[in-house]
């Protein structure tokens, strides 16, 4: 038995509940089950050609593996500067360029956004975030010492905003920032551009970072496209100034690549910013892969080239989620599902539950239909508030139309039985997630 003592962060470094239901998912694929696995944001869609063949040319051509600039190699910040600077020119946006300078590579966007909290939060600071958000922040933030502080929005208004006057109570001496993602994940949100703007006037009266988590920008299903945090424009010389050196936009090439396993991200900001955060990627990682940095600035070069790969992914999502949204309509009518915009999750809420984590279970191990099942991830752990999104889940578009819509039956059928099964005397407890 093991008898020593942790650090008391560990009591805030939890394992996520997203990985132990993977755990689960593979012991009931051991029992022979069929598992519909939408629980994890892991994207099926193959990763750009353009990526492969270029690791493939690095490691023959250059058998030497370096050590790397700890701000990332000039080369990529470069191609993803273009990047960047090409979807501003897209969307004739004139008032701000991106240099190289400007950019810092960390090993994804994870890492990316521990160092940013490490590079610019003290112990006991808060930074503001809108629930439900990515469970990992929880995570990312400890190091620092830095607090998040939760601002809820709702299933029912599609998870809009508050208003600026309600934002604004929650700001304290102790709040040095504001965190956003867009399009979020677990709901699909998009921040429309008067969000971005609103919150935008916020940071720059009360003088607070403001962070854009933009992974998913790619990842849109509509005609609209993401609104970066550098589009923002409040009309006034003064406040954009202010504003320029409060902005952060963290990215990576994960979703947009399908490369979650690059573990390839980006820091966006001032020069006096991105050098701190290539400070604190010099003292926890060192420094990240060069082959695979090659790798990633060969997927960018490519898009520019030509983006039909980005047209591609975003038709195989679009046509996932109208699939997945007609069978919550069909098969689970009592169910709050606002209709994502991007990203690849929907938030499904249902009115009836108290805990949504039991049925979570029944399903995934005492029920089958036809040797099938689905695993989800409840949504209460991307909540702060106590009890919020208890009766919610997240289920990931990461298989295909029909077997979106095979799943949802299937969650339909083990709903019903879950009911019976809860009325019976001699039922089994079931454990919670």
């Amino acid at each position: 038995m093991f008898e020593g003592k942790f650090a008391d962060r560990m009591d805030f470094l939890q394992p996520s509940p997203i990985r132990k239901i993977t755990a689960i998912v593979s012991d009931v694929r051991a029992e022979g089950k069929k598992v519909y696995a939408l629980n994890i944001g892991q994207p099926d869609v193959a990763a750009i050609p353009a990526f492969g063949e270029a690791v493939a040319r690095k490691a023959t051509e250059d058998p030497q593996v370096s050590y790397t600039a700890f701000i990332g190699e000039k080369y990529l910040r470069e191609t993803y500067a273009r990047y960047l600077n090409n979807y501003f020119e897209r969307k004739n946006v004139s008032h701000f360029h991106i240099d190289t300078h400007n950019v810092a590579v960390t090993v994804g966007a994870s890492h990316g956004l521990t160092c940013v909290f490490l590079a610019l939060f003290n112990p006991g600071d808060e930074v503001l975030v809108f629930e439900p958000f990515f469970s990992a922040y929880r995570g990312f933030v400890v190091p620092s010492g830095a607090k998040l502080k939760a601002i809820p929005t709702k299933a029912e208004e599609s998870f809009a905003l508050p208003p600026e006057e309600v934002i604004e109570k929650y700001i304290t001496p102790k709040t040095r920032g504001i965190l956003v993602n867009s399009p979020c994940n677990p709901c699909g949100t998009f921040r429309t551009a008067e969000e971005m703007d609103m919150l935008a006037r916020i940071c720059v009266k009360h003088n607070l970072y403001f962070i854009s988590d933009e992974v998913y920008r790619e990842m849109v299903m509509g005609d609209e496209e993401v609104t970066c945090v550098f589009e923002v424009d409040l009309k006034n010389d003064e406040d954009n100034e202010a504003l320029k050196n409060l902005m952060i936009c963290v990215d990576s090439a994960s979703k947009s690549f399908s490369l979650c396993g690059a573990r390839i991200g980006f820091i966006v900001s001032k020069k006096e910013i991105t050098d701190k955060v290539s400070h604190v990627v010099s003292n926890t990682v060192t420094c990240i892969s060069d082959t695979l940095q090659y790798g990633v600035a060969a997927a960018y070069d490519e898009v520019l080239r030509d983006p039909s790969y980005f047209k591609k992914v975003r038709a195989v999502y679009r046509e996932r989620r109208d699939a997945t949204m007609a069978a919550i309509k069909e098969y689970l009518p009592n169910a709050v599902a606002p209709v994502p915009e991007g990203a690849f999750y929907v938030v499904v809420k249902f009115p009836e539950f108290e805990d949504i984590s039991e049925y979570a279970m029944y399903m995934l191990t005492k029920f089958n239909l036809g040797g099938e099942t689905v695993a989800i991830t409840p949504a209460a752990g991307f909540y702060m508030t106590e009890g919020a999104g208890k009766n919610e889940m997240r289920i990931a578009l990461v298989l295909g139309p029909e077997e979106m819509r095979r799943s949802i039956q299937i969650m339909a059928e083990a709903l019903e039985s879950y009911k019976e099964y809860k009325k019976s005397a001699n039922a089994d407890p079931i454990k919670k997630l």
